[in-house]
């Protein structure tokens, strides 16, 4: 039985994404999904609805493709939900085997006219929406090998509205539960040419999707060839355009067989607990994917375990029945219900499809291996891959010790020398200090859990103005360094406090301060040298005062010469007056608590 199309003859434009097209042939046939071009929304039954997508295929290798009636290539169809930074599979349909070639230009190659039963070098063959949902056409994803690109043979059947098309319930398309989500579709090429000449790992392409208040189904934006949906997460995770670059999109690659793509995600809950989110997309492992391993740092504790996948339906004999999971032995498991020896349909990850995974833990992330178990016997019987998972307990929030050997109980920063250490003339302040160094026990936030900006900082100054503060940078957000608008003021100390809280554990506030400056002939800890200073100096120096804070040696030697002499009258007297060489640089000293 032959099942005809209608002859769509069209030039595709030139890529709209980076793609290898642009950049030359690959060696052996080569078929990428290179535009949807249409969309069916067919209806809904029971609460699922059925859809199909178009297809422009293209052969970017340097010989022509097999294009054979009723079987290679096949093309298959996927949709995913992206909401509050986690993405899963929502959706899948039967595959689309072939018909018959009509091909034209529109690759970014020359086309060599190869048709009919070929995929021409350089060619595009264009299948509308509606001819890959014809249900007659339409194969069973368990019929088809897609490490080597064998095909089983079609059985013609037909249905309902949704029968083999790409399914999706209504249910994960409600606005009112998924307000602001974000949906993707994907299509994903087999074939035997590609598979042969190792072509294969190319083949799965994505594009943004609209749904409306009837749940038709609208294509938007760009595609993006030759790069599956699971890049989603990271492009769009934390919104339309805004990516999270800390998510790595990994390929495990099995030994002699396909290829899994593999990410992870630590996300700060707000309430001393982080969400641990791992995808797992397999391209083209006949294998499938049978396990996941997650080790879990000692002491900590792990809730909320989940898991997401996708239904097969239709008839494909795959098990839909969740993997289940355990956490114990610093380790948390996903496995399928059964092995492959107890049922060879239990619900692996196969081709074509992802499965999501989560759980909280009450530790900030640290990059470690994550195992993938393999469904199917075989060596190896597992790979490994690096994510994040908690691997570090929640430390308690405070300032590091202060720097170069100087003792300032929890102050750290690099600024405890006098600020006219660096003046040109031993008078002006035009080299002084203008930038302090915060350095935390563990990484920190604004107190409203954003990133660490201007808010969490105040200066003061008890001696005068303070200049204001001209930046604010995080190096690694433990590493927070504050720049101002101009040097200290000659003469005075300046106070910088920071009000934050600990990344890891929310609860865990730190209000603490700096100060830099401090002038040992301050007698009064003011801020400032004045004419009283030189007064309490006088009734120190013969015993009649006694300092209130510090060491006498610090505030009364003001010439930081190891000794209270009268030179140090005569020093006190030049700052009052700010002449020179009073302005000389002093070491490192000690600032009061």
């Amino acid at each position: 039985m032959i099942i005809g199309r209608p002859r769509i003859a069209m030039v595709m434009a030139a890529c709209l994404v980076v793609c290898r097209c642009a950049a030359g042939q690959t060696v052996g046939p080569d078929v990428v999904y290179s535009e949807m071009g249409s969309i069916v929304s067919y209806g809904g039954v029971d609460g699922v609805r059925g859809y199909a997508l178009g297809s422009n295929t293209c052969n970017i290798g340097d010989q022509d493709l097999t294009w054979e009636n009723q079987g290679t290539p096949g093309f298959t169809m996927n949709a995913y939900r992206l909401y509050e930074g986690q993405l899963k599979q929502i959706g899948m349909s039967w595959v689309k085997h072939a018909c018959c070639a009509f091909v034209d230009d529109g690759c970014g190659l020359t086309c060599n006219g190869h048709g009919g039963d070929l995929l021409g070098v350089g060619c595009v063959d264009v299948y509308n929406a509606g001819f890959n949902g014809s249900q007659f056409g339409l194969g069973s994803r368990s019929g088809i090998n897609a490490f080597d690109g064998t095909f089983s043979p079609l059985n013609f059947e037909q249905g309902n509205l949704i029968f083999r098309r790409l399914q999706i319930r209504e249910s994960d398309l409600d606005s009112t539960d998924f307000p602001d989500a974000l949906y993707f579709l994907e299509g994903v090429f087999v074939s035997t040419d590609d598979a042969a000449a190792g072509n294969a790992t190319n083949n799965a392409s994505h594009k943004q999707g609209t749904f409306d208040a009837n749940f038709v189904l609208s294509e938007a934006g760009a595609m993006n060839m030759e790069i599956p949906a699971i890049f989603a997460w990271r492009d769009h995770a934390n919104g339309l355009n805004q990516p999270d670059n800390s998510i790595e999109i990994r390929e495990v690659d099995i030994p002699g067989e396909g290829r899994f793509l593999a990410a992870s995600r630590a996300t700060n809950n707000g309430d001393g607990t982080w969400r641990y989110t791992y995808v797992v997309f397999n391209l083209n492992s006949h294998r499938g994917g049978g396990s996941m391993v997650v080790p879990v740092g000692p002491g900590i504790n792990v809730t909320n375990i989940g898991f997401s996948d996708v239904d097969y339906h239709s008839g494909d004999p795959y098990d839909n029945t969740d993997w289940e999971s355990f956490f114990g032995a610093g380790v948390v498991i996903w496995a399928t219900p059964q092995t492959h020896g107890q049922n060879p349909n239990s619900s692996a990850i196969r081709w074509g499809t992802m499965d999501t995974f989560w759980f909280d833990a009450d530790a900030g992330p640290a990059t470690t291996e994550i195992t993938l178990g393999l469904f199917m016997p075989g060596e190896p019987s597992s790979v490994g891959w690096m994510g994040v998972a908690p691997g570090v307990a929640c430390s308690a929030l405070n300032l590091v010790e202060g720097q170069s050997g100087v003792s300032f109980s929890q102050r750290a920063f690099d600024g405890y020398v006098d600020p006219r250490s660096e003046s040109t003339d031993g008078k002006v302040v035009n080299l002084g200090l203008d930038r302090f160094t915060f350095e935390f026990t563990t990484p920190v936030e604004n107190l409203d859990g954003s990133p660490v900006d201007f808010s969490a900082f105040v200066i003061s100054d008890t001696g005068g103005t303070p200049p204001a503060i001209a930046d604010v940078q995080t190096e690694d957000a433990q590493t927070i360094t504050v720049f101002l608008e101009d040097h200290l003021t000659l003469g005075e100390w300046t106070t910088i406090s920071a009000s934050v809280r600990s990344q890891c554990d929310p609860s865990l506030t730190l209000e603490d301060s700096i100060r830099v400056g401090f002038l040992p002939a301050d007698i009064n800890q003011d801020g400032a040298v004045s004419p009283t200073d030189l007064f309490l100096f006088r009734q120190m120096v013969n015993g009649l005062a006694t300092p209130t804070v510090g060491t006498p040696e610090d505030i009364l030697d003001t010439d930081r010469s190891g000794s209270v002499d009268p030179v140090d009258l005569f020093r006190l007297r030049q700052l009052i007056n700010g002449v020179s060489p009073a302005t000389q640089a002093w070491g490192g000293v000690g600032l009061p608590e």
